[in-house]
């Protein structure tokens, strides 16, 4: 009798429990995402909070989580999971236990290895019994994301010509000559200021002299990025020669912030887009995010958008390019005539490459950084 009427209180306490938490298990319990940052950089590590809440007097004895977010969002101990258009997707799992009037924290430490808007879709969380005898499951809808801004190629600012990539280059007539910029020493005329007066030449040659300064103008950079495959066709670019070709963008911008240079950025994609980026760190930044953002897509041939650019007040041309037509190679060369400084970026020709003119430097991109230049002999 007595292990009968055990057996009975134990087949209450189960099945009583049962009903307990298929009832009561979601009751006042609260759970919460979040991204640490709305923006970083490919490779940097961010980090995603969980927060759930047990708001009751009865315990969470088991509780699971699955986080379903982009597959660019690296968990340590990720796995991936394809929905119906066979995209694959981050899937995460975590398991909680908490008391009554708990709640409870997790930080997930997770590297962002590809530029893009990255995403968190959904959540599902799983409440369970003692003896998981019942599971009620609950979806959350967050939607939240972060800008993974694309990273500069591993690039030496060697790989580029000291003379001419710079903030300012000097011409022949300006309208003022520039005070930083002196070229020596010339009699005074009676109309400069004591100031401009240069005492050790004077004393050199018995008579009063004034510094020299030469008329400068600034480099103003246009960054050309070209989404066609080839001359033949719009096609798009294959994903790594995209990413090699974005990179190389990024460090020109990031070294015309550098250096004071203001750029101009045109992008043939499906919509052409020709951004002024002036100088300053946040300028840069919204280039970048419009490089986060692009499509793998191409709306013109590189030869109509060039044809369409006025490159008047443009010092230095960076075309980034998996291909040199021989219309390119015609116009580079015109354009270097002119006395402007011509480079050519690329993960690889595809063709063209007897079409760069002599004087425009080719850099190949590679994975590790960039080879050694090499000057066009055409």
């Amino acid at each position: 009798m007595e292990l009968i009427a055990m057996a009975v209180i134990i087949a209450a306490v189960v099945i009583g429990q049962f009903f307990i938490y298929d009832k009561y298990g979601f009751k006042n319990v609260t759970y919460k995402i979040s991204i640490s940052v709305p923006e970083a950089y490919e490779n940097d590590e961010i980090e995603i909070v969980e927060e759930i809440e047990n708001a009751k007097r009865l315990p969470l004895v088991w509780a699971r989580s699955e986080i379903s977010c982009s597959p660019y969002l690296s968990f340590k101990g990720q796995q991936t999971e394809k929905n119906g258009r066979g995209v694959q997707r981050g899937l995460i799992s975590g398991v909680f236990v908490l008391r009554g009037y708990r709640k409870c924290r997790r930080v997930w430490k997770v590297r962002c290895e590809k530029r893009g808007i990255m995403t968190i879709d959904n959540a599902a969380l799983t409440i369970s019994d003692l003896f998981g005898m019942t599971k009620k499951a609950r979806m959350f809808n967050f939607f939240d994301s972060v800008r993974v801004l694309p990273k500069p190629a591993d690039m030496g600012t060697g790989e580029l010509s000291g003379d001419q990539f710079i903030g300012s280059v000097q011409v022949r007539r300006f309208v003022l000559p520039d005070p930083f910029v002196i070229s020596g020493a010339r009699e005074y005329t009676g109309r400069e200021p004591m100031n401009r007066v240069h005492w050790s030449q004077t004393a050199r040659m018995g008579r009063l002299m004034v510094y020299n300064n030469e008329f400068t103008t600034e480099r103003r950079v246009m960054i050309l990025l070209n989404m066609q495959r080839n001359a033949f066709n719009t096609g798009t670019l294959s994903d790594f020669a995209l990413e090699q070709q974005i990179k190389a963008a990024a460090f020109v911008l990031d070294f015309c912030q550098k250096i004071s240079a203001e750029c101009v950025l045109a992008i043939n994609a499906s919509e052409t887009l020709l951004m002024t980026v002036p100088v300053g760190s946040e300028h840069t930044i919204d280039a970048l995010r419009c490089l986060a953002e692009l499509e793998n897509s191409c709306g013109e041939r590189i030869d109509d958008m060039i044809s369409g650019v006025d490159f008047n007040d443009i010092t230095d041309i960076m075309l980034i390019t998996s291909f040199v037509s021989e219309n390119t190679g015609v116009f580079l060369k015109e354009l270097t005539m002119k006395g402007k400084c011509c480079k050519i970026f690329t993960a690889g020709l595809n063709e063209g490459a007897e079409n760069i003119p002599r004087g425009v430097e080719l850099l190949m991109i590679s994975r590790g950084g960039v080879a050694e230049g090499v000057t066009g002999n055409e």
